[in-house]
């Protein structure tokens, strides 16, 4: 059963919490719709079995990402970077129901399961728009395919980096860097390539005594005037003063070369 957006949140998340907390076997619908404070046949037709409510929030997802991913004339990497923050921040946004289903997944194969065939239901609307978006070649088919399994395969790594300490601002850190890492993929697959003499985000990495660092920007930076972002990693404990400055030497070999 497919559930609409218009689903009492608390309800879904209180479910899949009480699941969590007390057993998905040993756990009833009827002490499901107790909690909820309905009836076992009005949870049924909203929510479905006990499956069905741990997963009740993706089919409203999943239309969010189509209708995204429907505008006319979206670049590629464009569209798999909205689409996967899309559905990062959407956990972001329930970040009680996407803890309570982590912890709940944990201990039940068969939801595990489902969740593995939920991932192949975002890659098919990955890979439609990608096979439209993409510009016509040989290799088109092959490239949608491998390239949404990639997004939604990056896109679940860095989501279960964030359950493990699901704190606002390492959700926004975590958030940055998937764009990057999108930008990325698109890079390695050849697709949506920036302008000759641009840098991407992860278009030039260079490692120098020891820090390494990054040059480029996302879309809107490749639309403001003056130029693209540089971000800089410096591993922790690393003199202030010696990393600043070998942090602009170089950057500035790097980028006269």
């Amino acid at each position: 059963m497919e559930q609409t957006q218009g689903a009492p949140e608390d309800v879904v998340t209180r479910s899949i919490r009480m699941l969590a907390d007390h057993g998905y076997l040993e756990t009833t619908v009827e002490q499901l719709a107790q909690a909820a404070g309905i009836s076992r046949a009005t949870f049924f037709r909203k929510y479905g079995s006990k499956e069905d409510v741990v997963f009740a929030d993706h089919a409203a997802t999943l239309e969010r990402l189509e209708s995204l991913l429907s505008r006319p004339g979206l670049p590629p990497r464009r569209g798999l970077a909205e689409g996967a923050q899309l559905v990062f921040r959407h956990h972001l946004d329930h970040t009680e129901r996407s803890v309570a289903r982590h912890d709940l997944l944990q201990g039940v194969e068969s939801l595990r399961d489902r969740e593995i065939a939920m991932s192949s239901r975002y890659e098919r609307v990955f890979q439609a728009f990608l096979r439209d978006a993409l510009p016509p070649s040989n290799d088109r088919r092959v490239t949608a395919v491998a390239l949404a399994a990639a997004t939604v395969a990056v896109h679940n790594a860095f989501l279960r980096t964030w359950l493990r300490d699901p704190s606002p601002v390492g959700g926004e850190q975590l958030a940055a860097s998937l764009d990057q890492r999108v930008a990325w993929l698109c890079t390695v697959f050849d697709v949506d390539p920036p302008a000759r003499g641009g840098l991407g985000p992860v278009d030039l990495v260079r490692v120098s005594d020891g820090i390494s660092w990054e040059a480029g920007g996302d879309d809107a930076a490749a639309r403001s005037e003056g130029p693209a972002p540089i971000v800089v990693v410096v591993p922790q404990g690393t003199d202030p003063e010696a990393a600043a400055e070998r942090t602009a030497r170089s950057v500035y070999e790097a980028l006269r070369s």
